[in-house]
């Protein structure tokens, strides 16, 4: 058994100090101590980041902004593209324009306008060393022949070195473009926005186009389902002897004209019986008795003229001669005479009034006959015009679709050439007068300074936590090999 009471032989042996706690004055000691590290630090890191900003090759962005309304400019009624949005639906219109603006058709046109393709910025020439080769070709970096299209690998770069972005509750896109040359990034920013809107106003004039091809397409059939439909109307007239003046069948227009002729026949009998009976009751007249205008005549003017005169003379001279002289006979014989002559005109007025009311009543008769025949006529046409009707509202419904189809190909055509698209740049891109990147010295140097002096001040606290480790030996005490074989280290 052990005996504690024993002496224990050899040398004895020194544990380490315990830590004290870390406190403010420890930090600062510490970092005083290590106060080279910091200052070189904060050196080695300025240093870094001004090599790095003189191999950086400087990134110029230049932005330009669209302003895409999605109401389109009301310059005609019957526009084939143009937009008319819902409340909601504005945003979306205008997301899509974005996207657009972004798509190969527009960026194409940006590609082929500036020879892209030609730019070892947006083409990297490939390299011609054996080793790199080999070794792209080992590690599959090697793209396949179809791939290697400059204006491909030129439109990839373009979509990787631009930027779009609508602001939010607006129709205004941005678009960002970012280079190496400052003029450049402009000139860029602004062809993609020329190559939109033509991009756009093709788009439309190609929409025009589909259309008016189409519907030219379609009138040729039109045409000849009109003109197939007109034969028809024609053949079933040609039929059924439905001949048609001014718009109108012939035999209605004869049925109103006879209708009309009848009217006046009507009229032309009652005058001529009224004045036949006016002539018979003026037979029993005297001479001297007025007459109706109708039975006037140039003769009878005369003749009533006369026997006036003379009777004013008889009676003239009845009072100067008497009624016995024998002048008188002369007179009253010269009377009779006149009054034979006047009963005579009046009995070839007589048989001429009666000629007349016979005439009348002849060709009343002859107009009634052909009404009642045209009345037939009309009738049986009248049958004939159901069908007749119905074929030519067939007419006009084909003839009715080929003229919209044919005004609709025309304002087609005239679309083609006409852009209603409310859309314009509100503001052109101008080179950038400060770089994207790097960042600014002003930013970077600060920056990396701050950065160094905290890696230097790490590094201070991390030396001082270990020397303040280090374990104290009493003086006159010889230190373990393990202390010494510390200390040797440490130094």
């Amino acid at each position: 058994m052990f005996d504690f009471g024993s002496p224990v032989g050899g040398e004895p042996v020194l544990m380490g100090k315990r830590e004290a706690p870390l406190d403010g004055g420890a930090i600062l000691r510490r970092l005083w101590r290590g106060s080279a590290y910091i200052l070189l630090g904060g050196l080695v890191t300025v240093a870094l980041a001004v090599v790095l900003l003189n191999l950086a090759r400087p990134n110029y962005t230049a932005n330009t902004q669209i302003l895409v309304d999605p109401a389109d400019l009301p310059v005609i009624a019957n526009d084939l593209s143009n937009r008319q949005p819902q409340a909601d639906s504005g945003v979306s219109i205008a997301e899509s324009q974005a996207r657009v603006v972004q798509s190969d058709n527009v960026l194409r046109r940006v590609v082929e306008r500036l020879d892209l393709a030609d730019d070892e910025e947006f083409v990297v020439p490939p390299s011609t060393n054996p080793l790199i080769v080999r070794l792209k070709a080992l590690l599959g970096m090697e793209p396949p022949a179809a791939s290697r299209d400059p204006v491909n690998l030129a439109l990839d770069t373009l979509r990787l070195k631009l930027g779009v972005r609508r602001a939010e509750r607006t129709f205004v896109i941005d678009i960002f473009v970012q280079t190496w040359d400052p003029e450049k990034s402009a000139r860029i920013a602004n062809a993609i926005a020329e190559a939109y809107l033509a991009e756009e106003a093709g788009a439309r004039a190609e929409t025009a186009r589909r259309a008016s091809e189409g519907l030219s397409g379609r009138l040729a059939g039109l045409r000849q389902a009109v003109e197939q439909a007109e034969r028809k109307v024609q053949q079933y007239r040609e039929a059924n002897k439905l001949v048609t003046t001014s718009g109108r069948l012939l035999s209605d227009q004869q049925l109103s004209d006879l209708n009309q002729q009848l009217v006046t026949a009507n009229l032309r009998t009652a005058d001529a019986r009224s004045r036949l009976e006016q002539a018979r009751r003026m037979r029993t007249g005297e001479a001297g008795t007025a007459l109706p205008e109708m039975l006037q005549s140039l003769e009878m003017q005369n003749l009533r003229q006369q026997y006036a005169a003379l009777s004013r003379n008889t009676a003239e001279l009845a009072t100067r001669l008497g009624e016995r002289h024998p002048a008188m006979a002369e007179q009253y014989a010269q009377q009779r005479d006149l009054q034979r002559l006047i009963q005579r005109e009046k009995e070839r007025i007589i048989d001429t009034s009666q000629k007349d009311y016979d005439r009348a009543v002849a060709s009343e008769a002859a107009v009634s006959k052909s009404l009642e025949r045209a009345k037939t006529e009309t009738a049986g046409n009248d049958r004939a015009n159901v069908g007749l009707r119905e074929l030519e509202r067939e007419v006009e419904s084909r003839r009715s679709v080929y003229e919209t189809f044919l005004r609709r190909s025309r304002e087609t055509n005239e679309q083609e050439r006409l852009n209603s698209s409310n859309v314009r740049v509100i503001s052109s891109a101008t080179p950038p007068r400060l770089r994207t990147w790097p960042p600014s010295p002003k930013v970077v140097l600060p920056v990396a300074l701050l950065l160094g002096l905290g890696l230097g001040a790490a590094i201070a606290l991390a030396r001082g936590a270990r020397r303040d480790r280090r374990p104290a030996v009493p003086p006159g005490a010889k230190p373990m090999a393990g202390a010494r074989s510390f200390r040797a280290v440490d130094a």
